[in-house]
């Protein structure tokens, strides 16, 4: 994913007002880019979790706010629960800002929202003990390379 990319997903997450987008103002775009890994977990391959994505992309906004909480992972049980639980309202918030109340695809993006939600919570746990562990996920480059 492409800086501009990022800003544009940082853009949407300002216009929808989503919970916790304060955490990107941490990173740059450039840095964001390393961070976030587009929907599903690093043990994917990327073509697999770009066409998640790109089946997807009315919610990547709340998925880079997830995976940037996840490089800041604490390890405690509490904060990977808060952090799920975010992805959940951040995706229906997206999907309420995007579709009106009669367009079945709000419905469709809200439920992925919340099978995406549950399955970090389900299978997630070990990936946010490990971001933990290695204090993050890759390091991020200085601001202006790449």
């Amino acid at each position: 994913m492409t800086a501009p990319a990022i800003a544009d997903l940082r853009a949407i997450a300002l216009a929808a007002d989503l919970e916790g987008r304060e955490v990107l103002d941490r990173f740059t775009d450039t840095e964001l880019r390393l961070i976030y890994n587009r929907l599903g977990p690093d043990s994917f391959p990327a073509w697999l979790r770009d066409l998640v994505s790109d089946c997807n992309k009315w919610i990547e906004a709340a998925a880079l706010i997830h995976d940037a909480d996840w490089y800041l992972s604490d390890g405690t049980r509490e904060h990977f629960t808060a952090s799920n639980l975010r992805l959940r309202r951040n995706g229906h918030r997206l999907a309420r800002y995007r579709f009106a109340w009669y367009d079945p695809r709000r419905y469709l993006y809200q439920n992925r929202a919340s099978r995406f939600s549950n399955y970090c919570q389900l299978f997630g746990w070990s990936a946010w003990k490990l971001d933990a562990e290695k204090g993050s996920a890759p390091a991020a480059p200085a601001a202006g390379t790449v």
